[in-house]
């Protein structure tokens, strides 16, 4: 008889308003900012709940900002019938046989990846439940507990008064969302960095630029002190981007849009980047460690992308970043981390320019599940 015998699998496609409280509207969905990607008004996302034969759960999510019934129908339709009288303990051999389901037909990113992370985490959470131990504990131990972030979701309409608030409350390191004008960037840089000239300022331009205007973009950054540059390029264009960090002045980051080792493999070796973002929520705990295992080994290092997902994908790339090597700041917002919050029976906390890793058995935290079913999305 397996120890952790897997009986029931649910995915859980939740839609929340941005104030917290389940969204019943339809999906409504656009693409602002002239950026190449279609956002939700609200937060969508999926859940995923896995139970043993001897009552543990287990939850994972997916970062999914859009159409989480495609990927709960995937994990019900596809992973649940090969998941059902498997061992959980089994936690790197069940990823790998869920991921062979279809890689064949070229299926180990898209809706599939997200799926597979989804299930990936929540089986680590069970393992970590299973044993007492904490997921950054069974993936070796923890390097850091307190682990430094960065402000994210700073735009051009963020103003002086704002950024100085930001300051005087304790954080040191913003991220700029710009682009794509070249000119618009390098003027609104300047005048953030006029305003705090003591902070690191990263810019973020969401793929929308060709080589030459990157290019010119990172010198003049670099010129003004910028910490770095992200996603310039499109977001498949490695050879691209090894163009741009072989003549940029200023470290060149990407990776959120990276699923599995496979693909960093490939980017390690044309040396694409200087920092690789990849987002737990996206990849799942097993290849997030993966990837972070290659990349340090290259001597990079990982600053993980968090967005959209709520609070299991937070805590698992927590995790991850806690047991990488060289995993020196992680991406923060406060909108993002309230709003998970508000699904959780225990806050992740969080210091101004830090996350506190979550104490406790797997994840770390505590899923309030009488408000995440209040959410799920109609079928």
């Amino acid at each position: 008889m397996k120890t952790l015998e897997i009986v029931a699998v649910e995915a859980l496609a939740l839609r929340l308003g941005l104030d917290g409280a389940p969204d019943r509207g339809g999906p409504d969905y656009r693409a602002p900012h002239e950026r190449p990607t279609i956002y939700s008004p609200s937060r969508e996302t999926v859940f995923v709940r896995i139970e043993t034969s001897g009552g543990l759960v287990g939850w994972g999510e997916a970062l999914v900002p859009v159409g989480p019934r495609v990927v709960a129908a995937i994990v019900e339709d596809l992973l649940t019938p090969a998941l059902l009288g498997a061992d959980a303990a089994d936690v790197r051999p069940l990823r790998f046989r869920l991921g062979e389901l279809m890689r064949e037909r070229g299926h180990l990113g898209g809706h599939q990846a997200d799926a597979l992370a989804a299930v990936d985490i929540a089986l680590w959470d069970l393992l970590g439940r299973a044993t007492g131990l904490s997921v950054a504990t069974l993936l070796g131990g923890a390097f850091r507990r307190r682990i430094p972030s960065y402000l994210t979701s700073v735009g051009t309409a963020t103003t002086p008064e704002e950024l100085r608030a930001h300051w005087d409350g304790g954080i040191r390191r913003f991220k700029l969302h710009l682009g794509p004008s070249v000119e618009e960037s390098l003027a609104v840089f300047e005048r953030a960095a006029a305003t705090l000239p003591d902070a690191h300022f990263a810019v973020d331009v969401h793929c929308r630029l060709d080589g030459p205007s990157a290019l010119r973009l990172a010198r003049e950054l670099s010129a003004r002190g910028a910490w770095f540059l992200e996603s310039a390029l499109p977001a498949e264009h490695a050879r691209g981007y090894a163009a741009l960090a072989a003549a940029a002045d200023l470290p060149i980051a990407a990776g959120e849009a990276h699923r599995h080792r496979y693909e960093v493999a490939d980017w390690l070796a044309l040396d694409a980047l200087d920092l690789y973002q990849p987002d737990i929520g996206r990849t799942g705990i097993t290849e997030g460690n993966a990837i972070a295992t290659l990349v340090n080994a290259a001597y990079r290092p990982i600053l993980p992308h968090h967005s959209a997902a709520l609070g299991l994908a937070l805590a698992a790339g927590l995790h991850v970043a806690a047991a990488a090597d060289d995993a020196p700041f992680f991406e923060y917002s406060p909108g993002t981390l309230e709003l998970a919050n508000s699904v959780l029976a225990e806050p992740i906390v969080a210091d101004p320019d830090a996350y506190l890793l979550p104490d406790g058995p797997g994840l770390g935290i505590v899923v309030d599940e009488d408000k995440v079913r209040a959410a799920v999305v109609a079928r």
